[in-house]
């Protein structure tokens, strides 16, 4: 019953941060010819080489992410090396410091720990190689560019959705990611808040599950045990939602419990177009990872570029899952929403 979302509600949900930067037909010869628009492939001037740590490579969506960075790198014929920190702030810094004596031309970071990275950050600044950041914006350092995803507003479209998806009463579980993370934290409040404004909706736990499908799994066939009443599930990541959705459908209720996870991963999509997940916020790694390549090289090749670019995020449920590849990883040169912010 709770896996029918009305298409009303996409509309209401289909939120995004930033303008769309979607051409109109008027525009597609200067979107070719790069005029006006500036939509033309900034191949490098140089033979760049770029450094990029993200927290881990044993998530799908950093795999997306990986993924894009290459793409970009490719078509502007860049040398990349891509690195996976195992979420561990200390081995991210590391890997900073092997960027920096290896002379790398920008550094790219997605950090573990926003607080943790700065010293690396500051080695970076003292020597001159310029740093971009996705995702979280870290508490020190010099940032050229920070390609920044509201984690706060990813958490808040996934409580109003669950809200309208139950008609704004019933009970809800939070699985929460990796706590001393802050993208984690900001999901968290996000989707608090917005829950809080349902007085009829009332949250039965809130527990880390730390980004895991496992230990998801393991964490839902407790609270099962805990509750006999969960209408819905929000996950503040994909692989969480599908562990939960494992122990729902190994209890029985799979009907009864609507789950919602974040991400937009290519095994969400499936789940969403098998009935398994109800929904999921799509927020497009593969984007985000091609954005800060393409920005970087852009930079490298003397243009001016903004300090902060607007990442967007989409609710993704049964009702759009056939546009889910153009949300998730158009990058083509009328798709460059990010240089309407510049």
């Amino acid at each position: 019953m709770k896996k029918k979302v009305l298409c009303s509600l996409l509309a209401v949900m289909l939120t995004v941060s930033c303008t769309s930067g979607i051409y109109a037909a008027e525009e597609e010869e200067s979107a070719e010819t790069g005029e006006e628009t500036g939509a033309e492939m900034p191949a490098a001037k140089e033979e760049f080489v770029l450094g990029y740590t993200c927290p881990t490579l044993n998530n799908p969506f950093f795999v997306g992410m990986m993924e894009g960075a290459e793409k970009a790198a490719e078509e502007r014929g860049v040398t990349l090396t891509m690195l996976g920190g195992d979420n561990d702030v200390t081995k991210q810094v590391q890997q900073v410091e092997d960027f920096i004596s290896q002379g790398m031309d920008a550094i790219i970071v997605q950090t573990v720990d926003t607080t943790g990275i700065v010293t690396a950050i500051e080695s970076a600044n003292d020597a001159g190689i310029p740093v971009f950041t996705t995702a979280e914006l870290p508490t020190g350092g010099d940032i050229q560019c920070a390609i920044s995803f509201d984690s706060y507003e990813s958490g808040y479209n996934g409580g109003t959705y669950i809200a309208g998806v139950l008609e704004e009463k019933g009970t809800v579980i939070e699985l929460q990611g990796v706590m001393g993370q802050e993208t984690s934290r900001e999901k968290s409040r996000g989707f608090q808040e917005a829950i809080a404004e349902y007085p009829d909706i009332e949250i039965l736990a809130s527990q880390t599950a730390n980004y895991d499908r496992a230990e998801a799994m393991t964490v839902m066939e407790n609270l099962l045990q805990s509750f006999d009443n969960i209408d819905a599930v929000y996950a503040a990541n994909d692989e969480m939602a599908l562990g939960a959705a494992q122990a729902i459908e190994a209890a029985g209720k799979s009907d009864d419990i609507f789950v919602m996870g974040n991400d937009g991963t290519d095994e969400a999509l499936e789940a969403i177009a098998d009935g398994t997940l109800g929904a999921t916020n799509g927020t497009p790694g593969y984007i985000q990872g091609y954005i800060a390549v393409d920005v970087a090289v852009r930079y490298l090749n003397g243009e001016e570029v903004p300090s902060v670019i607007n990442e967007k995020n989409t609710v993704i449920d049964e009702s759009n899952l056939s546009q889910a590849d153009q949300i998730l990883k158009a990058v083509s040169p009328e798709d460059w929403y990010w240089l309407d912010q510049f």
